[in-house]
C-alpha cells in the first residue's frame, strides 16, 4: 500500500511538473491579450445651444473647462489592432446662456462606447503611437439647482441616452512589458437631449454636446 501511495505521488509530481513546463514553453504571441486602461484629464467643451425651452429656442450655451475620465477592458489581438468596450465620464458646468439665468446647473455625459485601436509601436523605442475611433451611446444627465428665464424654471436632474461617438490620438509609453503610460487627445461627440421635468412635462434641450479632452492614462496588459 505504501508503495503504492508513493508511486501515486510520483506520478501526480511528474504529470504537474509536465503540465508547468508545458505552460511556461507556450506564451501568447507578441502583443496579443487582454487589457486594462484607465485615463483623466481636462476636457473643453465647444460652445453649444440651448434649443428648446418649454418651446422651441435658439440660445448660445458656453461651458467652463469640465472634466473627463474612462476605463475600458479589451483584447489586442496583434500589437498593431486591439478592441475593447469603455465607460466614462464628461462633464461640465454651465458658464452662461445669454437670457436665463443658471444656478449650479451641469451637463454630465456617461459614455459606453465599443472602440478600434490601430497602434504603431516604433522599432528600437518605448514609444507607440495610435489612434482610434468608437460608437455607442451616452446617459447624458442635466442637473441645476435653478434654470429659468424669467417666466419658467426648472430644477434638479433628469436624464436622456442619446447616440454618442469619439475619436481618439496619442503616444503611449511602454514601462515594461504589462505596463505602459499614455497621452492622448480624444475629441467626443453626442446628439442632442431632451430633458423632461414633471410634473407637467416641461422640456429642455440641448445641442449635442463637442468635446476635446487632453487623457492621461495607465494601461495593464495581463498575460
Amino acid at each position: 500500500m505504501k508503495k503504492q501511495y508513493l508511486a501515486g505521488i510520483v506520478l501526480f509530481s511528474l504529470c504537474f511538473s509536465a503540465a508547468v513546463a508545458q505552460a511556461q514553453y507556450y506564451q501568447l504571441p507578441e502583443g496579443t491579450g487582454p487589457y486594462f486602461r484607465l485615463g483623466v484629464g481636462p476636457s473643453f467643451f465647444e460652445n453649444g445651444q440651448l434649443t428648446e425651452f418649454g418651446t422651441p429656442v435658439s440660445s448660445p450655451v458656453k461651458y467652463r473647462t469640465g472634466l473627463a475620465a474612462d476605463g475600458a477592458f479589451g483584447y489586442a489581438f496583434n500589437k498593431y489592432v486591439a478592441a475593447d468596450f469603455e465607460l466614462g465620464y464628461v462633464g461640465a458646468k454651465i458658464d452662461n446662456v445669454p437670457g436665463y439665468t443658471s444656478v449650479n446647473s451641469y451637463v454630465y455625459n456617461v459614455p459606453f462606447l465599443a472602440n478600434v485601436r490601430l497602434s504603431y509601436p516604433i522599432p528600437r523605442s518605448i514609444v507607440t503611437p495610435y489612434i482610434g475611433a468608437g460608437v455607442g451611446g451616452a446617459d447624458v444627465v442635466f442637473d441645476t439647482d435653478n434654470f429659468n428665464d424669467g417666466a419658467d424654471f426648472v430644477f434638479g436632474n433628469e436624464n436622456d441616452v442619446v447616440f454618442a461617438w469619439q475619436a481618439v490620438a496619442g503616444l503611449r509609453f511602454q514601462l515594461n512589458p504589462e505596463m505602459s503610460l499614455e497621452i492622448g487627445y480624444k475629441y467626443f461627440a453626442t446628439e442632442g437631449p431632451t430633458f423632461t421635468y414633471p410634473p407637467d412635462n416641461f422640456s429642455v434641450g440641448f445641442k449635442g454636446v463637442r468635446t476635446h479632452s487632453v487623457l492621461f492614462t495607465f494601461e495593464w496588459k495581463f498575460w
